[in-house]
């Protein structure tokens, strides 16, 4: 009887398992076989966030004053066709599902009654790079003299990207007349996003100089510099500059707390650093959770207007841009004088030279990491708050995106080092927007760590790095 059991059991198990195989076939079938999803058609929306399906055609209607006009009628035509109605803050917004040309258009006795440049404005999309379309529309502009009428776009992509801004495309195929003012253009925009990434790989390789530390956890305190600095403007109303440094004091705090809690008792339990590392990477994993979880998954806007823009030569750009480049340049060269003018610098050098030897000569060690760690965090914070800026929003999973740029950044530089850390991030920053003139834009960031890849053949140790004899 025992044996007939076991052979009946064995048989229902065979059965069990058939059944399973088959509603597992059967969802692979279902879902190999299911149709293409369809392009999304041009629909009003309250906020309009690019995606792989979907761009975006927005702007803030304002009169010439600046303040917002509400309850107007904003018509997009084209490849597409779409009505809304501006809200109370002058936003509006249309979500598009195909590439080509849109205008939009509102009545021109509302142009007229508020001093506006135009009444209709013509955008382009193009759909094989949604998820960096932005176009926003500005009424307050004067018609361009190459064609399109009273619109200025602005790239954007969700926060991850370089930010870089330009005008809308133009009709007359002048593509390779244009590649001049397109290069200049490129490359001011890889200066300005490298500095931003040299502001954030900065205060992460100061971390690893006295820790021996490689934080992946660094890119979630960029996103909450840039989230505490959104709740500054939009949930506090209070003006850009109060609530920038109300971000960049809770992002040293973070950083303190983070030092007192986890960091400091895992180094007086002799934990090594890979275990640490590891920490990092469900910390940065909890962050990103707990981001989205408070703030949703859209795009959070620090600034809502949109800034007037100018000529500087064949570049275009504007006040923000370059308010936010001095900033991370000032910052960056306050960081290097604190390292080789102050005695606490000093201090700091001499433990990512040394700690056992630093503190032998009587330096306290573990204050010099605290202070490391409260620095690292309030420019990390400071960065987040500028890309905000820069790119014209944030989202919850910025800093994650721009983590393994800051990496290749900090390898390509030197380890340890804070100058060579600034000196990468301007390499990648470069060659990541200067590559777009060659190579599809999404690709931009891969060729960036193939040139860290051919740097490290060449010279392991980095730039500034110095050789170091192991074993």
């Amino acid at each position: 009887m025992t044996a007939v059991t076991h052979i009946q059991r064995r048989h229902r198990m065979g059965l069990v398992s058939l059944s399973l195989l088959a509603a597992a076939l059967t969802l692979l079938m279902t879902f190999c076989f299911t149709p293409p999803q369809q392009a999304r058609a041009a629909e009003a929306v309250p906020t309009c966030n690019p995606s792989a399906t979907n761009g975006c055609v927005n702007g803030i209607l304002q009169d010439a004053s600046k303040k917002p006009i509400a309850g107007v009628e904003i018509t997009l035509s084209g490849a597409e066709s779409a009505t809304t109605t501006t809200d109370a803050n002058g936003n509006w917004a249309f979500s598009v599902g195909k590439d080509g040309k849109y205008t939009v258009s509102m009545d021109e006795s509302v142009a007229e009654q508020n001093g506006l440049k135009a009444a209709t404005a013509t955008v382009e999309v193009e759909k094989n790079s949604f998820d960096a379309a932005r176009q926003v529309v500005r009424f307050d502009k004067p018609a361009p003299t190459s064609g399109t009428s009273g619109a200025t776009g602005a790239s954007g992509n969700g926060g991850a990207a370089s930010g870089s801004t330009g005008t809308t495309t133009t009709d007359g195929g002048g593509a390779g007349a244009n590649i001049g003012a397109r290069f200049w253009q490129q490359l001011y925009s890889g200066v300005i996003f490298g500095l931003m990434l040299g502001l954030m790989s900065v205060g992460m390789n100061l971390v690893y100089g006295t820790t021996g530390l490689s934080s992946f956890s660094h890119g979630e305190q960029v996103t909450l510099g840039g989230l505490m600095a959104f709740v500054g403007t939009q949930i506090l109303h209070w003006p850009l500059v109060p609530a920038a440094i109300f971000a960049v004091v809770i992002g040293g705090l973070t950083g303190w707390i983070q030092n007192e809690i986890v960091w400091a008792p895992l180094r007086r339990k002799h934990v090594g650093t890979m275990q640490q590392m590891i920490v990092t990477i469900g910390l940065s994993m909890a962050l990103q959770y707990l981001f989205q979880f408070f703030f949703g998954g859209d795009i959070k806007g620090i600034v809502k207007s949109v800034p007037d823009s100018f000529r500087l030569g064949p570049i275009t750009t504007d006040m923000p841009t370059l308010t936010s480049a001095s900033i991370a340049i000032v910052t960056i060269v306050g960081v290097s004088l604190f390292l080789y003018r102050t005695r606490l610098g000093r201090a700091t050098r001499a433990v990512s030279d040394n700690a056992a030897l630093a503190a032998a000569s009587g330096i306290n060690v573990e204050q010099v990491v605290r202070i490391v760690w409260i620095i690292s965090c309030a420019m990390a914070a400071l960065s987040g708050v500028l890309l905000g800026v820069y790119l014209n929003g944030i989202s919850w999973n910025t800093g994650a995106t721009l983590l393994l740029l800051m990496f290749a950044a900090v390898t390509l530089g030197g380890l340890g080092t804070a100058n060579g850390a600034l000196v990468g991030a301007l390499i990648i920053g470069i060659v990541a927007d200067m590559s777009s003139l060659v190579i599809p834009n999404d690709m931009r960031y891969a060729s960036a760590l193939a040139i860290l890849i051919i740097v490290l053949l060449i010279r392991p140790q980095g730039i500034f790095g110095k050789q170091q004899r192991v074993g």
